[in-house]
């Protein structure tokens, strides 16, 4: 039985396949591209099946964009269950938590999301004392934007038992007040994890809900292949494989309309036991919706919460931490090793959050270390956000086989928080996408979401103009060619999750994943990219967004 082969044309096809980067027409059948080319070449090549001509109407197509890294399914939750700490001010910041107070939560905690200081008049955090105003009784947690703060009202501390004489975990610190009482601010995983450790998850319902929720926000933006994992929240880490089962049921019955690539806490070797197949890679539900990411550590903070670790220290002087602060990290050299060499030695992709120079040299001597006791040439291991290698670092990586996944988004941002932060020089280096072009190391582009709105295409924007919001220029000599940041959120994302064989350009025998986009990023102004409208998002050849 022949089956209709669909062919779109009249437009602009770009194909990131450096074989045929443009072609005149792309024809598909059961979710496989089967030929490109000429219009001619294309319906030849579809023989005597049905045809069924799509115009393109003058859009531009690329292939679907992957998503480099984010928390898939978390923004979900936070925009169904949690309230919305990102507000104006203190007033704004107590309504929003008393009206969720009040609303149907999944538990008996109150829960916030995406709270920023700086965007707020008072341009400071709130403490325990100003959620104990809200409620006393009820157990209250929300987290800064970056993730790697937390603020907890009395009854919260209370039930993590964190006193005046609780010791700060190794990566953390816990907020004291005047009179040496915790004032509720917890910076850093570690700290953070004290109180969250005793937040109930979410049911798998509730996670389901989450999913489908996310999938509709992603495929909007054009991403076709999103990351996530078992716990798509911290909250859920007690579901553990759980959480994966769930996922593979969504992509079964249809709640998951794009794809995502798993990655899985490596806190513990008991996390991974439940994966017998952890070959990077791997179709886990058979039809190409899940698939089988990295392990995933962490070995420092984040610059916008003060504990991204560097070399050199921070230039502003936070009385609390002395002059020669320079931020927070989880593992020396030789502990990240020692965790890592099982999980290495098994075959698993490793993928480590690292921000700040000293976090990346920490985990860059840790890979080099593996590589020396174990090689594994095509492990493919990764420096989740890399916001501020050195050229050295960056020629390490590609000498031990790692590859870094650029935290973009807070260029445009936050460009200038980070410059506050770290200094502009720093800030003209941040993820210097030029130095990985010129050493010949791929790399891809993330937005960390629910951290940064989901965007590709102001990431591919940003790496090209080095343009914050504020329309300040950063490291102009760090810029990048459209084709180049457009790779990274297509073909050489694929690559560094070993799906280059089925994903990433538009080639006969890949899936049919595509976006169509109203405008050409090659030929648009380059800080018009970011505006372009996406009007339809393909998963497999099926339409899963359309505007």
């Amino acid at each position: 039985m022949l089956h209709t082969v669909t062919i779109l044309h009249e437009g602009t096809i770009l194909t990131m396949d450096s074989s045929c980067p443009q072609v005149e027409a792309l024809a598909h059948s059961q979710g496989r591209i089967i030929a490109t080319g000429s219009l001619a070449d294309v319906t030849r090549a579809a023989g005597s099946a049905e045809k069924n001509f799509v115009s393109l109407e003058g859009k531009t197509l690329l292939p679907g964009f992957i998503d480099g890294h984010s928390h898939f399914c978390s923004g979900g939750m936070n925009r169904l269950f949690a309230a919305d700490c990102c507000v104006k001010n203190m007033d704004e910041l107590k309504a929003s938590l008393t009206s969720k107070l009040h609303d149907k939560r999944p538990s008996e905690w109150l829960i916030g999301h995406s709270f920023d200081e700086k965007g707020m008049d008072e341009q400071q955090y709130p403490t325990r004392d100003f959620l104990d105003q809200i409620s006393k009784d009820v157990p209250i947690f929300f987290r800064h934007v970056t993730g790697h703060t937390g603020v907890a009202n009395s009854k919260a501390l209370e039930i993590a038992g964190i006193t005046r004489d609780t010791p700060d975990p190794a990566g953390g610190i816990i907020g004291h007040d005047a009179n040496g009482e915790p004032n509720g601010i917890l910076e850093g995983i570690p700290a953070q994890t004290l109180v969250r450790s005793h937040i109930p998850g979410y049911t798998l319902d509730e996670m389901r809900q989450a999913l489908a929720e996310d999938c509709s926000r992603y495929a909007s933006c054009g991403i076709t292949t999103a990351q996530g994992g078992p716990a798509f929240s911290p909250m859920d880490a007690e579901l553990g494989h759980k959480v994966t089962e769930l996922v593979l049921d969504c992509a079964r019955d249809g709640t998951l309309s794009i794809r995502t690539i798993l990655f899985i806490r490596a806190n513990s070797l008991d996390n991974l036991a439940p994966y017998p197949n952890h070959v990077p890679g791997t179709d886990l539900s058979g039809n190409g919706k899940v698939i089988m990411g990295a392990a995933k550590l962490w070995a420092d903070g984040d610059p916008r919460g003060h504990t991204g670790y560097f070399l050199e220290p921070y230039p502003f002087v936070d009385p609390a931490k002395g002059p020669d602060y320079r931020g927070e990290y989880l593992y020396t050299v030789d502990e990240l090793v020692e965790k890592l060499l099982p999980i290495h030695t098994m075959g698993w992709q490793i993928a480590i959050h690292a921000n700040g120079d000293g976090g990346i040299e920490t985990v860059v001597q840790a890979y080099e270390r593996l590589q020396q006791m174990h090689p594994l040439p095509r492990a493919r291991h990764l420096v989740i956000h890399c916001q501020y290698p050195s050229y050295t670092q960056l020629q390490r990586m590609k000498a031990c086989h790692a590859y870094p996944c650029f935290f973009i988004s807070p260029l445009y941002h936050w460009a200038e928080i980070h410059a506050g932060y770290v200094g502009k020089e720093r800030v003209n280096r941040f993820c210097p996408c030029h130095d990985a072009d010129e050493i010949g190391l791929p790399y891809n582009l993330h937005t960390d979401a629910p951290i940064t709105p989901v965007d590709p295409l102001t990431q591919v924007c940003t790496a090209v103009t080095r343009t914050s919001r504020k329309g300040i220029l950063y490291g102009p000599d760090q810029r990048v060619s459209v084709l180049s940041a457009l790779k990274a959120v297509t073909c050489h994302a694929a690559f560094l999750n070993f799906e280059e064989h089925v994903k990433g350009s538009l080639t006969p025998g890949k899936v049919a994943d595509m976006v169509l986009l109203d405008e050409n990023p090659l030929e648009v102004a380059p800080e018009h990219i970011k505006d372009i409208a996406v009007l339809r998002t393909i998963v497999g050849g099926e339409t899963v967004f359309s505007r």
